[in-house]
């Protein structure tokens, strides 16, 4: 989705490695990216949707406290939704189990977020403006023809910027987690025509047909990373958050000590005196 310019010692590099690197090109499936949001927090994400394509976007909102038997049904629920094949592609996920029922019914929210979804082009027409219900996909089809009919009479012309989609968290006393993921129209197959016009296997050599499987593969390790480096920062933020309540319980325990030790010895002195042993 992400747009680059090529020079030719890169095309070069990639087309050689696509060429002799069979297994850089076996299949890699992207799991959805998961982001948290703070307490009355905004996080915004961009997307580039390529010329003549069409998009879906699946978000699903959930309690920042949620377990992790829960957060990775969901992530394996919505990787199921977004997968070129599947039989759940972009349908309506499965009823949950009663193990994962119990745990969501239980988390006090009654469902609400106070999470709002707002997807928009820059400097363009608001597409959605959307509270979450916690555990409901928000399923957004076709995001290139909605902004089209959004802008009605006027000609529509993509933004260099993309798409842009913002997280608000109204919520003053905890977070949440969002999971979301993007599913291209020319990945999915479902524009025939216009794979037609830009793979058509007669008019593609082999090296080609590789270079281009080596960008889709790219396209997908590029996901893994956002995914992985969303992960990685939840962790570090726990690790540090640790971190500053241990040290806050050690300087505690000092004060305490200190105060026990002025107590003592307080408390003997005055003994001693009374016995008139000082």
């Amino acid at each position: 989705m992400a747009t680059a310019t090529w020079k030719p010692p890169a095309i070069s590099a990639l087309l050689l490695i696509a060429a002799f690197s069979p297994l850089l090109l076996s299949k890699c499936d992207a799991y959805p990216i998961l982001t948290t949001l703070e307490e009355s927090l905004t996080k915004c994400f961009n997307f580039n949707v390529p010329d003549d394509d069409d998009a879906h976007m699946v978000f699903i909102a959930l309690p920042n406290d949620v377990e992790n038997e829960v957060e990775e049904w969901f992530t394996t629920q919505m990787h199921e939704m977004t997968r070129k094949g599947s039989t759940n592609f972009m349908k309506a996920l499965p009823q949950v189990s009663k193990e994962i029922h119990a745990k969501i019914s239980d988390d006090g929210y009654n469902g609400k977020s106070n999470v709002y979804l707002k997807l928009s082009v820059p400097k363009g027409p608001m597409l959605r403006n959307q509270m979450f219900m916690l555990y409901a996909p928000v399923v957004v089809m076709n995001v290139v023809k909605a902004s089209q009919r959004s802008q009605k009479n006027v000609k529509f012309a993509q933004s260099p910027g993309g798409y842009s989609a913002c997280f608000e968290n109204n919520n003053k006393d905890h977070g949440v987690r969002i999971i979301f993921d993007v599913v291209l129209m020319s990945d999915e197959g479902q524009d025939d025509e216009l794979q037609n016009k830009i793979i058509k296997k007669e008019h593609l050599t082999p090296l080609e047909a590789n270079f281009q499987a080596g960008i889709t593969t790219a396209n997908t390790i590029l996901n893994e990373m956002k995914y992985m480096e969303q992960r990685e920062a939840r962790m570090r933020h726990t690790a540090e958050s640790t971190n500053a309540k241990i040290r806050l319980f050690s300087y505690v325990s000092v004060m305490v000590l200190l105060g026990v030790t002025y107590l003592q010895r307080t408390y003997l002195r005055s003994y001693f005196k009374k016995k008139k042993l000082m």
